[in-house]
């Protein structure tokens, strides 16, 4: 086809667009103390030591992992999200501890545009969690500090979903310091966020766990290592400790 001056119109080329970079920041909220659960001459009281939430973030849009435990975490964790000026488009409940999904009703409220998720079986896993005993204890345990509305993540039921055109990868790691725990892995950045199937320079719980799970536990392991990751994020960490890969193989001592 010719145009009315005689020459021919050029075909317009759109070029791909390459997916934006990727980057990520990691919350971590300082250790808590549980209430009435140990005599103070016994030593230290009981308590969860530092926990860990992951924003993963393009361009425009964001994932965030885990979701903390009482209302004042994930308030400090919504305001620090925010913070970001993204769309919340996921979040991704690693494991079915509540410690990392009992702040979720106070993201969604803040963040009512976004899908929360876990796999079918940590779903389930966490059914426990929203029985009237579960939920009594924590409430006792941490009094004043748990959500009066608490909320499961959905089944999700693929393996994988996108942040701006790059893939994340749910990992299936069985039983670990918990059931059906998982980690997320984003190739794209060499990123692992390991739920708490890795510690970083943080007690180690291992009190639901059997000489056969501990086996598992350590299979979990060496399949984050053979990813050969260039960051490792810990479900609960020191804070300021860094989210090294060494993390992976310091777990298994």
């Amino acid at each position: 086809m010719e145009s009315t001056n005689g020459l021919k119109e050029a075909t317009r080329v759109t070029a791909p667009v390459a997916p934006s970079t990727l980057s990520v920041n990691v919350f971590t909220a300082p250790g808590k103390t549980m209430v009435g659960e140990r005599p103070k001459s016994l030593g230290e009281p009981f308590g969860f030591d530092p926990i860990t939430s992951t924003l993963i973030f393009g361009e425009y849009d964001a994932v965030l992992v885990d979701a903390m435990g009482t209302m004042a975490e994930a308030q400090a964790l919504a305001d620090w999200v925010a913070l970001h000026n993204r769309n919340l488009e996921t979040i991704y409940i690693t494991h079915a501890h509540f410690d990392h999904f009992y702040g979720l009703s106070i993201l969604l409220d803040r963040f009512p545009g976004a899908r929360a998720i876990a796999t079918p079986n940590a779903v389930s896993a966490m059914k426990s969690s929203f029985t009237p005993s579960v939920e009594q204890l924590a409430r006792r345990i941490f009094p004043g500090q748990v959500a009066t509305k608490l909320v499961p993540p959905e089944p999700y039921e693929h393996d994988t979903f996108t942040l701006e055109g790059h893939e994340l990868r749910i990992i299936e790691q069985g039983r670990t310091d918990s059931p059906d725990s998982t980690s997320l892995y984003v190739p794209s950045i060499g990123l692992i966020v390991a739920g708490d199937v890795v510690y970083n320079q943080c007690r180690i719980y291992v009190g639901d766990t059997t000489p056969e799970s501990r086996k598992n536990w350590i299979d979990a392991l060496d399949r984050l290592a053979a990813l050969n990751p260039a960051i490792v994020v810990a479900g609960h960490k020191k804070p300021g400790a860094p989210d090294s890969p060494s993390t992976i193989e310091e777990t298994k001592r």
